[in-house]
């Protein structure tokens, strides 16, 4: 069955043969899900799933930004609630085995970085930076110590991850942050190369592969992803919730 991609307004999905692009579509808002669009994050992994037309997905965001994550100011703050949203969104991507290449058309942060890292074939562009900043404002990070060690190297994620710090695109490609770096504007086409290249496979193999390579996450997804998300949102300043409250650039989840 295909997917009825009418159904969703957050994000923004077509069908271009064996390939599902899939956009973030709230440039107005940094492209950032408000609680009550989170269930676009989880069922349209779902229909992608179950469509057997689609080989391979491609996700990018709308304007300038690629995904800022998150959209707090409509949630009073609960921890409880908070933690459970989190583990159903990001254990929903990393148990989606078809292939999801990104296209980092533009900014990208808290937990729109953390999305990205999910993800399997990830091209940037060279004006951008990443840095995961939680220590800054006092914050735990949850899917800094889950998703960038395996990435980057131990040592080097407590180089960023301790400090705050950010690093532009040519670094974060240097150290395994992301894929590919490519001139800017050039994103989307050459996530494109590589996603018709992985549609042009035999969907078994692929997705098989995908799945066995997501084990590493999914072996450290109870013992560091979820410990995090407890230290993170129990403790949780008031000073640091107030900033993802109020301002418009925030990050975090």
């Amino acid at each position: 069955m295909g997917i009825q991609v009418e159904k969703y307004s957050f994000l923004k999905i077509e069908k271009q043969g064996p390939i599902a692009v899939v956009r973030f579509n709230r440039p107005e808002n940094l492209n950032r899900w408000k609680e009550s669009e989170e269930w676009e994050m989880i069922e349209s992994l779902r229909d992608l799933e179950a469509d057997d037309d689609v080989r391979v997905v491609l996700l990018t965001g709308s304007g300038d930004t690629f995904c800022n994550g998150a959209y707090h100011n409509e949630s009073t703050f609960e921890p409880g609630r908070f933690y459970e949203r989190s583990i159903d969104i990001f254990g929903a991507w990393m148990e989606f085995d078809k292939p999801v290449v990104v296209a980092l058309n533009g900014t990208v942060a808290g937990s729109g970085l953390s999305l990205m890292m999910l993800c399997d074939i990830v091209i940037a562009e060279q004006h951008q930076t990443f840095g995961d900043p939680h220590v800054c404002i006092g914050v735990v990070s949850a899917t800094g110590p889950f998703e960038w060690p395996l990435a980057v190297g131990l040592m080097r994620a407590k180089r960023y991850l301790l400090t705050g710090e950010s690093m532009d695109a040519a670094e974060a490609e240097r150290i395994g942050l992301v894929t590919e770096v490519v001139e800017t504007g050039g994103s989307f086409d050459r996530a494109m190369e590589f996603a018709e290249k992985i549609a042009s496979f035999p969907s078994p193999g692929v997705r098989g592969t995908k799945r066995v390579l997501q084990q590493w996450l999914r072996s450290n997804f109870n013992p560091v992803f979820l410990q995090g998300l407890a230290l993170e949102f129990l403790r949780f300043p008031t000073d640091a919730l107030a900033f993802a409250a109020g301002n418009n650039k925030s990050n975090g989840h």
